[in-house]
């Protein structure tokens, strides 16, 4: 009897460390660290921007593009099936649903071409966000914010933003303005 203990005791000091028994607090403290190990193998690194930041940033660049008139990098944001709702401005001449990133650079080339003869700039435009929201979903985000507008307005926005292979663009724009605060 003595020797089936000792061969069992054995059996129990050669078992990994993983594999032993463990007491509650042992068991939970393994049960942590086991768990934090997935997460960061998993690359999801707790100091990486979330999604959010980057969709923030995004917003930052949009905007900055679009009050200084910066051709090129507004009309990037744009992925190629955007669509868009513009405001009643009269620099826009369709208020019904604009399709394309085509489109959408015609129409907004209207609104560009406008501020730049109306405006000493840049800064052109001057649209700073207040009241951002930022709603995420797996690899899509509606933006809403609001604006204040030249003679009392003010401006909505929404903008849905998709992750894509080049990072986030903008799928859907719509646009509102109220005179109403």
């Amino acid at each position: 009897m003595n020797a089936q203990r000792t061969g069992a005791a054995r059996l129990r000091e050669t078992r990994s460390p993983l594999t032993r028994q463990r007491s509650g607090p042992t068991r939970v403290r393994l049960a942590v660290a086991l768990s934090i190990l997935l997460v960061a193998q998993s690359g999801v690194a707790l100091e990486q921007p979330s999604g959010e930041q980057d969709v923030r940033r995004a917003l930052a660049s949009f905007i900055d593009a679009l009050n200084n008139l910066k051709w090129d990098a507004f009309r990037a944001w744009f992925a190629e099936e955007a669509t868009l709702f513009n405001p009643e401005i009269p620099d826009v001449r369709d208020l019904g649903r604009i399709d394309g990133r085509e489109a959408i650079e015609r129409s907004f080339r209207l609104v560009f071409d406008s501020a730049r003869r109306q405006a000493s700039g840049p800064p052109y435009l001057h649209i700073v966000p207040r009241n951002v929201r930022v709603q995420m979903l797996v690899d899509v985000a509606v933006v809403t914010f609001e604006f204040d507008r030249d003679g009392g307005s003010m401006g909505r926005r929404t903008l849905v933003f998709r992750k894509q292979a080049e990072g986030w663009r903008i799928i859907h724009l719509h646009a509102s303005n109220t005179t109403h605060k």
